[in-house]
């Protein structure tokens, strides 16, 4: 990949999605430490994507890839909308709760269309160990990066984000993931 190519990946990464939103509501109501293991989950749920989409795209014809990724999409929307729900109706826990787990962040990442769009443009160059080596270390550099927005609003002390307006907050940004999702599907 160019240079500018990888650029643009990395500045895909860094927008706000599922999987980030994750990373900073873990990070402001468990703190850095319980948070930081999760990066790994998402590198490894991006390079299963870009592996998987490679094998299917040779061994699926284009017409079964369109109703595959229907399916895939479907899928995502409901574990959008399931992890909004539940972390909206999770009570106010005590301090060093986690109420993000890496299993979520795992399978989050897994349906997220961001991971998607990047084994799609993977497959549009040879696939090298180096390559993929360096997609995972934007993955974790962008989720770093949101770990440190939650870390600061952590030390900020705001009681403007509290530990339940910050969940719904959480809430409704990944619900509206899943709206976007399904209506862009229309």
């Amino acid at each position: 990949m160019l240079d500018l190519d990888l650029l643009a990946l990395g500045g895909l990464l860094l927008t706000p999605g599922p999987t980030n939103i994750l990373l900073a509501f873990s990070t402001v109501s468990s703190g850095a430490r319980r948070t930081v293991p999760m990066l790994g989950a998402a590198v490894l749920a991006y390079m299963a994507i870009i592996l998987a989409v490679a094998a299917l795209a040779a061994l699926i014809s284009t017409g079964a890839q369109i109703e595959l990724r229907t399916g895939v999409r479907i899928c995502a929307v409901l574990w959008l909308f399931w992890l909004a729900y539940s972390i909206w109706i999770t009570e106010d826990p005590g301090v060093e709760v986690r109420l993000v787990t890496v299993r979520q962040v795992f399978v989050t990442t897994l349906v997220n269309p961001k991971a998607t769009i990047v084994a799609l443009l993977v497959q549009s160059e040879s696939m090298t160990v180096q390559l993929l080596t360096t997609i995972a270390a934007l993955v974790g550099l962008a989720g770093a990066a949101w770990i440190v927005v939650g870390l600061m609003v952590r030390r900020s002390g705001s009681n403007l984000l509290g530990q339940r307006s910050l969940r719904q907050v959480s809430a409704i940004c990944l619900a509206g993931f899943g709206i976007i999702l399904a209506g862009s599907s229309l």
